[in-house]
């Protein structure tokens, strides 16, 4: 039960830090930090490092699409997601399965909240941040990240559930 509210804990720093704060001078040692608690204390070791790197990387991907199409925009101008945004695909990834490893049994509950906090957390982190905005009409954005997340959630889950 420890593992559960130190991993919750953890991301409750990581989401605002990464989000507010977005320094990756910060951001990122934050984020190593982190992935080295989770390793040596909250992880079981079999499949973590592979089940971070494939949520990781899948987040990552389809964040770049996403700013390669024009539905989430770089205030910069550039077409990647910024370091803050990488950084809390790697904090997300450690909570999958443990803070959130209920939406392994409910997996209507994975598609229910990833639908609904995947875009909120995006439509927050956008007016908190800065730096990123959701492309306009908002609400065709927010519907395509709402569907998004409820899919890429459920797959999470799913996947979670079968590699215990």
């Amino acid at each position: 039960m420890w593992r559960f509210f130190a991993n919750a804990l953890l991301f409750d720093i990581a989401w605002p830090l990464c989000v507010i704060v977005a320094r990756p001078w910060i951001v990122v040692p934050f984020t190593l930090l982190n992935l080295s608690i989770h390793l040596i204390f909250i992880a079981n070791l079999r499949w973590e490092s592979l089940w971070l790197g494939v949520v990781f990387l899948f987040g990552v991907t389809v964040d770049s699409v996403l700013f390669h199409l024009g539905i989430l925009q770089n205030r910069s101008g550039s077409l990647w997601p910024p370091i803050w945004l990488i950084c809390l695909w790697l904090n997300f990834a450690m909570t999958l399965r443990y803070s959130l490893v209920f939406l392994q049994r409910k997996l209507w509950l994975a598609v229910l909240l990833g639908g609904f906090f995947g875009p909120f957390s995006y439509y927050t982190g956008a007016l908190l941040n800065g730096t990123v905005k959701l492309h306009q009409p908002l609400w065709q954005s927010l519907l395509l990240l709402s569907l998004l997340w409820a899919l890429m959630l459920l797959g999470f889950a799913r996947l979670a559930r079968a590699i215990k």
